[in-house]
């Protein structure tokens, strides 16, 4: 009576043992780079949008600057003053026809400062020194490296230079050119 044997060898067992060791530490040392990788591109991501969010503050500052429900206007006032990474902007919030002066509780003031790698923003101020700023950047995360404004008639940029703490060189550049309606 013959018995036919089914399975495998011994020999194309130890041959399927070496191939799955090799697959399995190719696979070991592969993962922690494309999790390396991963968490880059998510941070990346992130400076990306945050970065893009402070733009739009700015933006939207800008775009409002100078705006008046009458006569705000006059020789000692401006919608909007730059100064060395500083931008202060004004605009009639109330639609009552005047700006409320920096200092009040009701003030039209708005200043932007880059200082200590943080981009800062206040309410109230007639110039960019002083304390109580808020912060618009999380500094545990993101650096400012560099904030600019620059004007030519109602033709405003704004640069915003900003990195990641944890990783130097991933670093973004965002400039916007937009127009002041109200200036």
């Amino acid at each position: 009576m013959s018995v036919k044997a089914q399975g495998f060898t011994l020999l194309e067992m130890l041959i399927a043992l070496a191939i799955g060791s090799l697959l399995l530490v190719g696979a070991v040392r592969t993962l922690p780079q494309l999790q390396g990788q991963n968490l880059r591109l998510i941070m990346q991501a992130q400076l990306h949008e945050d970065l893009q969010q402070i733009m739009h503050t700015l933006e939207k500052a800008v775009r409002r600057a100078g705006y008046c429900h009458g006569s705000c206007r006059d020789s000692t006032q401006r919608g909007m003053h730059i100064g060395a990474g500083c931008l202060l902007v004004r605009w009639d919030e109330n639609s009552n026809g005047r700006w409320e002066a920096a200092g009040r509780d009701n003030s039209e003031v708005y200043g932007y400062r880059l200082r200590d790698n943080s981009l800062e923003m206040q309410r109230g101020v007639s110039d960019c020194r002083g304390s109580g700023w808020e912060k618009l950047n999380d500094p545990r995360r993101i650096g400012i490296r560099a904030f600019k404004v620059e004007n030519s008639g109602r033709q405003v940029k704004l640069y915003l230079s900003g990195y990641l703490l944890r990783w130097p060189d991933i670093a973004l550049d965002l400039e916007q050119w937009l127009t002041a309606e109200n200036l």
